[in-house]
């Protein structure tokens, strides 16, 4: 993610609906991936959320008929707000989901909302359960995707539960915005491989989809494949092609995010995170990783990135670098 700055020139984050130095009210506009003073630009107005709990900073243009902003808007159902925990959890969850459409917009990606597409297009719920409101009807919530539908359990807001099922389930990383990356992981497969020229390519390089649920459930029984690391970014990852897919598509949007981060503080050359030379990115991807992962433990704190990318990984990695220049150039 790029680097902000106020009028003023004071350096501000993403997250920002104010000027910590000349205090102006700011706001995050999508069309130019830029932060703006709000109400000084007649052409832009504030999203209908920002003076919500949920707190966003996002901008609409003034001939938009909606009233809440590219990102909000996708939210189908949010949990019920008469819990006072749900108000937290939803702003975590749409915290989350701007940083999410904003790689969208970077890497040029297509999205239909569900308001164009009534059938696939692309919409987020997030729900609760039985398990931790008895009041709701659904007996269990599972995260996952169907049709562009983008389903998440409230509880994966909540720091202490993502933890403790990381430990349960012996992951290295779980967060709000890594499942979310996932789940629209699925998303683009439907969008982007499905039914098109890059179908071939996906089946020689991650496997046929066929038996998904014979596949889950072999995973979730006997866990992953021996020798996983050597043809997959995690252990879920080999379960089936489809989540291969989609495990290595979240990791293709962690790296970009992050090398466009890393260029903007000037960490790495700016040369790099504009070059279509994969592995250029790669290279500098090794040594910022070696980095963030070291000034972690400097302070005590666990690898932000504990993962090992194989030469299959690579190939894969490649396929969906390549995929994406192709959308943004269609």
């Amino acid at each position: 993610m790029r680097r902000f700055h106020c009028v003023c020139g004071h350096e501000v984050f993403f997250e920002d609906s104010k000027c910590s130095s000349c205090h102006s009210l700011l706001g995050f506009n999508p069309e130019t991936l830029t932060m703006v003073v709000l109400n000084e630009d007649p052409t832009l107005r504030a999203c209908a959320l920002r003076n919500h709990p949920v707190g966003c900073n996002w901008m609409v243009a003034e001939d938009d008929d909606h009233e809440q902003c590219r990102s909000c808007r996708l939210t189908r159902t949010v949990p019920q707000q008469n819990i006072p925990i749900n108000v937290q959890r939803w702003k975590v969850l749409e915290y989350a989901k701007r940083r999410l459409v904003y790689s969208f917009i970077m890497l040029g990606l297509p999205v239909v909302s569900r308001e164009q597409d009534p059938d696939s297009g692309l919409a987020f719920d997030f729900l609760e359960d039985q398990r931790t409101n008895p009041l709701v009807k659904k007996r269990v919530v599972y995260t996952g995707h169907h049709n562009g539908l983008i389903t998440l359990h409230v509880s994966e807001a909540d720091d202490a539960y993502r933890v403790k099922t990381r430990e349960q389930m012996n992951e290295s990383y779980r967060t709000v915005l890594g499942h979310m990356r996932h789940e629209i992981g699925h998303y683009y497969w439907d969008k982007l491989i499905r039914d098109s020229v890059w179908y071939p390519r996906f089946r020689h390089m991650f496997g046929g989809e066929e038996n998904y649920r014979e596949s889950m459930d072999n995973y979730y029984a006997y866990g992953p494949v021996p020798n996983w690391e050597k043809r997959h970014i995690s252990a879920y990852a080999s379960a089936h092609p489809w989540e291969d897919w989609a495990e290595t598509w979240a990791h293709y949007l962690h790296i970009m995010d992050t090398l466009e981060t890393a260029t903007d503080f000037e960490v790495i050359h700016r040369s790099t995170s504009h070059s279509r030379d994969f592995h250029l990115l790669m290279g500098e991807w090794r040594q910022l990783t070696l980095m963030m992962n070291a000034l972690n433990r400097s302070m005590g704190q666990r690898d932000p990135y504990p993962f090992s990318l194989s030469r299959q990984v690579i190939v894969k990695l490649r396929f969906i670098h390549q995929l994406v220049a192709g959308s943004e150039s269609a």
